[in-house]
Parts: structure tokens; sequence; C-alpha cells
């Protein structure tokens, strides 16, 4: 929201002081002191094209998580989702770098770390980077002192075998994975632009149970986005009863502005929208209690 109102903020909230993106985190002492020097508001929007180091550094206390920042933005384009457009494209950070990062975390004390990316395990995808997310999962698993891994989030198009295999040989790498499926519609999924199928999923989770039969899997749904006349949630629901995920985060299909899927036909009424997402979330309740 910051990075796509920029300036116009202050219009809104004339006691603001800083306004800037998530690309600018690492700069926030320097904006503090930019506004206690000169009395004025600063607003940085623009894009870094490096990947900065992480923002979440436990200095001066003694922590036992932290969270580290591998890479931003993302290239994927869903029809949904304006990140894109307000974070830039991809870009990973340098596999020594983060490396370095984590050790230093274990000497201060830290004991779990959780990797962040919009879509974590696309890393390393860029030129120059050579290493891939499984890779990265292995050494930080090899770092002294670490016992957990956690990471989010992931991309279903992008969760290769070798990261699943991780699940089974990475000790430290906790049995928990959150995989937004967004859909059970292989049309709705097609006008989401998420490029793969219902059945590409259900792969997907049946290798990851496969390989570490106490995962935890959790998973966003989008209920109500645009489509076809006529079409009903059932064979949705029927997906998401072979799935039967741990956790799930639904939510009606809203707007936002600037992205493919505003000019879509096929607009879901409000009524159904709702209806939809009160069966689905019926029967997630029925999922969570058994598990």
């Amino acid at each position: 929201m910051a990075q796509q109102q920029g300036v116009h903020l202050l219009d809104k909230i004339p006691y603001l002081d800083l306004v800037f993106g998530t690309h600018n985190i690492h700069r926030l002492p320097e904006f503090i002191a930019r506004v206690e020097k000169t009395g004025r508001p600063v607003v940085e929007t623009a894009f870094s094209r490096r990947c900065p180091p992480s923002a979440s550094w436990p200095r001066g206390k003694r922590a036992v998580s932290a969270f580290v920042t591998i890479m931003q933005g993302c290239d994927n384009y869903c029809a949904f989702c304006v990140v894109p457009y307000l974070r830039g494209r991809e870009e990973s950070r340098k596999f020594h770098d983060i490396l370095a990062e984590v050790r230093a975390l274990a000497a201060c004390g830290v004991r779990e770390v959780t990797l962040l990316g919009q879509n974590v395990n696309s890393y390393g995808k860029g030129p120059g980077n050579g290493h891939s997310f499984a890779e990265l999962l292995r050494a930080v698993g090899d770092v002294e002192g670490i016992e957990r891994i956690r990471f989010t989030t992931s991309h279903p198009k992008d969760l290769t075998d070798d990261i699943i295999a991780c699940f089974r040989d990475v000790k430290a790498l906790c049995e928990n994975i959150h995989l937004p499926v967004q859909s059970g519609s292989d049309a709705v999924l097609a006008r989401m632009n998420r490029r793969y199928t219902s059945a590409d999923y259900l792969e997907r989770v049946r290798k990851l149970r496969e390989a570490c039969p106490e995962i935890a899997i959790s998973s966003d749904i989008i209920v109500g986005f645009p489509e076809s006349p006529g079409r009903t949630t059932r064979k949705r629901l029927t997906s998401w009863k072979k799935v039967r995920f741990d956790n799930l985060f639904s939510f009606q299909y809203s707007e936002r502005k600037g992205t493919a899927a505003v000019g879509l036909d096929g607009k879901v009424n409000p009524d159904e929208k709702r209806q939809r997402l009160i069966d689905l979330q019926a029967l997630q309740d029925r999922h969570t209690g058994r598990k």
C-alpha cells in the first residue's frame, strides 16, 4: 500500500513522517535521522536492484528466532495480484551472503530461521547466482547451531523434487509448508495465470507426504474469482476433500487496480462469493478439527 500510494498518503495523513516500500526497509535508520534533522516527511518508494540484508537482526538481545530475507520481487504476474508491479522483478541475494548472515545469527544464539521471499522456491533463478533453493536449504541446515528452518511463501509451479527431498533429508527443516493453491478449478487457475493444474498441485502434495508423512500443509484460496457463467464449486470442494489441509487462509476475491483480472468478464456476485466462502470454511473447520 505504501509502495502504491507513495506521496499521496501525505495528503490523507498529514502527520505522517515516513512512507517507504519494502525495498528500503534497511534504510529506516537513515530516514528517521533525516526526519529528525529536517522536520519534514520522507517518501522513498524507488526500487532497489539489489536485494538488501534482512531487517530483523536481533541486535542487543538474545533471540531464539529470526527472519532472513533471501530474495525480493516477483516475476509471476498472477492475474489477481498487484505485487510484481509494486515490488519489482525477482532478485535473489547472494548465496554466501545469506549463509554469512545465518552463521552470524547462530553465533548470537538464534536457533530458528525463517527464509523469506515473495516466492522463495524460485530463489537463484536469476543470472549470476548459481545456487538453487534446495542447495540453500541444505547449506543452512548444515550451519552449526541452527536447529529449525522454515520458509515462506512458495509457488506450486516452482516446488521441485529437489526441494521436496529436503523435507526428508534436512534434519532442521520443519515439517511444515505453506503452499498457496488459490483455486481447484483448472479453468480458473488458467485465468489466474498460475501455470499449474489441480492435478499438478495434488501430485506435489502426494510427493510431500511421501517424503515427510508428518508434514503439515497450509494454503491460500480465493473464492469468487471471475469465471465462465454456470460453473459451480462442487469440483473445487472435492479437491479440498482430497488434500485435507491442516490450515487454510481463504478470502473472497476483491479487485486490485492495475491487475489483469480487473478486465475479466464473468464477475461473481457478492452473495454467491460469500456463500462459497462459508461452505469452504465449514469444510476446512472439519479438516482442522480432525487434524
